[in-house]
């Protein structure tokens, strides 16, 4: 059987990131509205401007929840965007960056959650309101696809397995779960019985 590669030429980032979101659907074999997919294409596309990482990661996260919920709700719903954006983009395609760092990937997946969620009871259009309330439930998905996106673009043969066990732990994600067990691991759940 012959190993045939293909060849894709990409115009711009857009078409190329849209590729490599939908070839993370298909292969971790979720089911996602097409507004997140084109969500998470957007976001990978603006994120690929280091300005918009420098500015998101300015002022902590916590500090920059807490200045959302005290203010008018127009620049309630920005601070909200930003701060679940960035967290989307930091727990999916930067999470290994996160290893021994005082705040790891769960807490950014709790700020990310609970910026969407908050977020989807700012507006009141319902197309935004579900949205955001889709992006918040299905939180865990979307970071497992940026990640895929991540593995791809930043392709590594060496995986640092205790990490990503580590990652499993904490985010119960299937798709690491599959990685794992591709790398002949088989995680399980802390019992009461192994402690």
């Amino acid at each position: 059987m012959k190993n045939e590669q293909e060849i894709r030429l990409f115009t711009q980032p857009v078409e190329f990131f849209k590729h490599l979101v939908q070839t993370a659907i298909e292969n971790q074999k979720v089911k996602l509205d097409t507004e997140i997919e084109f969500y998470l294409v957007s976001l990978l596309s603006q994120y690929m401007k280091s300005e918009a990482m420098q500015r998101s990661g300015e002022i902590p996260l916590a500090i920059r929840l807490h200045k959302a919920l005290i203010t008018s709700p127009a620049e309630q719903a920005q601070i909200l965007k930003e701060i679940g954006d960035f967290s989307l983009y930091i727990s999916g395609f930067f999470a290994d960056s996160l290893n021994r760092k005082i705040v790891d990937i769960d807490y950014y997946m709790a700020m990310g959650g609970a910026a969407y969620s908050k977020l989807s009871h700012v507006f009141s259009h319902q197309r935004l309101q579900s949205l955001y309330r889709d992006l918040c439930k299905r939180f865990g998905t979307c970071v497992d696809i940026l990640a895929e996106v991540s593995d791809v673009t930043f392709s590594t043969t060496n995986k640092d397995l205790l990490r990503l066990y580590e990652k499993w732990l904490k985010t119960k994600s299937a798709r690491i779960a599959a990685l794992l067990k591709k790398a002949g691991l088989f995680p399980i759940e802390n019992s009461p019985d192994l402690q």
